[in-house]
């Protein structure tokens, strides 16, 4: 591990409210729907599928949080000064970016890692071991998505604006991509925006895993909104670099 990364992945851990907001809330969401919604169940089995379908929602929930949230700090050391400061360094732009795409994906396990110990011990969701490590797998390789879209926003935005617009993007992904509520239960004219909301397809990778029918439709979705993402963060770096004073 480089030094500069270990440093970048210390100096966020060590922020409380990053933690409550990406670990600990969406554990307890959780464990909230789940007891609402699983305790509607009809029987054991319809409550395995609710728990679990619960449990895969969250880690996602959580899994962009954390990915927005790390990477989108970036406007915040350009204010500070920080970026300015790496200049003076022999570390290039280029591993100062790659460093913080790194930070994003890495803090998204922890979030992940949780939320499916929540599932299993405290609601009771049950899988083969195998279902376990590919479910982490790829909601941890999807996460890659929302680490694109945060670094666009915080190379695209100043501190404030950056810290507003995580929160009201963090909100509109998890309430229309069907994360906090089934996209089953949504008025039809809202079923199309949750089918464009890349959320939902990240969400929905995870579902198809846990229900032991993986389909290439969410791949393909979440391939295509990186792509995007990640086309957008390049050209807003060209026009604002690392280095650039906000504003």
């Amino acid at each position: 591990m480089s030094p500069l990364l270990g440093f970048q992945l210390r100096r966020v851990a060590r922020n409380g409210q990053y933690l409550v907001f990406t670990v600990v809330l969406p554990a307890l969401f959780t464990i909230f729907f789940t007891k609402i919604f699983g305790g509607l169940a009809a029987g054991p089995a319809e409550y395995q599928e609710e728990a679990a379908r619960y449990m895969v929602s969250m880690m996602a929930y959580g899994g962009l949080g954390a990915a927005l949230g790390a990477t989108s700090r970036i406007s915040f050391d350009r204010v500070s000064g920080w970026l300015r400061q790496l200049r003076v360094t022999p570390v290039p732009q280029s591993t100062v970016f790659a460093v913080d795409v790194a930070v994003g994906a890495l803090l998204t396990l922890p979030s992940l890692v949780v939320v499916a110990l929540v599932g299993r011990f405290v609601n009771g969701v049950e899988f083969a071991l195998g279902t376990w490590l590919l479910l982490l797998g790829v909601l941890w390789a999807g996460a890659v998505v929302f680490v694109a879209l945060g670094v666009a926003v915080g190379l695209a935005l100043d501190a404030q604006a950056a810290g507003a617009a995580i929160g009201i993007l963090g909100t509109i992904l998890a309430a229309l991509g069907g994360l906090w509520f089934p996209v089953e239960v949504f008025p039809a004219g809202m079923v199309p925006l949750a089918h464009a909301m890349p959320s939902y397809w990240y969400a929905e990778l995870g579902r198809d895993i846990a229900a032991g029918t993986p389909s290439v439709t969410p791949l393909l979705a979440l391939v295509g909104f990186g792509a995007l993402f990640a086309v957008a963060a390049l050209v807003v770096a060209q026009r604002r670099p690392l280095h650039a004073v906000a504003g």
